[in-house]
């Protein structure tokens, strides 16, 4: 299966995954981050009922704050 994650295609995964999947892949799973599936943002409960499939496009953003 061929994903694009932030413009990069991935081919890690065989069969659909679900968002938080791909968060914990990525050591992302315990950041705040936004994620945007096919343009579409999710709010962070969508990730763990999100299916990711063939072709999907995912843009993550680090979410930071500062002083």
């Amino acid at each position: 299966m061929t994903i694009t994650v932030n413009g990069q295609s991935n081919t890690s995964f065989t069969e659909p995954i679900y968002v938080y999947e791909l968060l914990q892949h990525l050591n992302l799973a315990s950041n705040p981050v936004l994620v945007e599936v096919n343009k579409v943002a999710l709010l962070p409960r969508e990730h763990a009922t999100t299916q990711l499939t063939e072709g999907a496009i995912i843009e993550i953003i680090m979410v930071t704050a500062g002083g």
